[in-house]
């Protein structure tokens, strides 16, 4: 006998959302999902995953089969509600993230030259010195 094809898809669509509690649960109840997602294990298993020449060939297989009229239906389906419950849950985690960079532009702000009517000269004197100054500034951020 064949599969019922709706049939599965309903029992998973249904499955899923009757087991996002325990999914949430069992999430947060791990204690070294960091530590996990940090081995050299998973670090490993990442870049294979990446530069794995038949997943690559997936990817660009499943890329191809959307449209933009696929892509707007599920920005439209998801991307209000989800988008902006993402945004409220990471309001805090984006300011401690780019508290750094905001402080190194307070920093170099003051030291720049005043502004010229030449655009080349603006660019120079006003924008590379913040521009370096970002990239310093990651570069420090990140250990070595």
């Amino acid at each position: 006998m064949p599969i019922d094809k709706t049939a599965a898809k309903e029992d998973w669509q249904s499955g899923a959302k009757a087991k996002v509690d325990k999914l949430v649960r069992k999430y947060t109840a791990r204690t070294d999902k960091i530590a996990k997602a940090t081995s050299d294990a998973a670090q490993k298993a990442y870049v294979e995953g990446v530069t794995d020449p038949v997943s690559q060939k997936l990817r660009l297989i499943r890329l191809k089969e959307l449209s933009d009229a696929d892509l707007n239906a599920a920005m439209e389906a998801k991307g209000r509600t989800a988008y902006g419950a993402g945004v409220d849950a990471s309001v805090d985690k984006y300011a401690r993230r780019v508290d750094p960079y905001l402080s190194e532009i307070d920093a170099i702000v003051p030291k720049l030259k005043p502004r010229t009517r030449d655009a080349a000269t603006n660019v120079t004197n006003r924008v590379a010195p913040i521009a370096v100054g970002l990239q310093n500034k990651k570069k420090a951020l990140v250990p070595r």
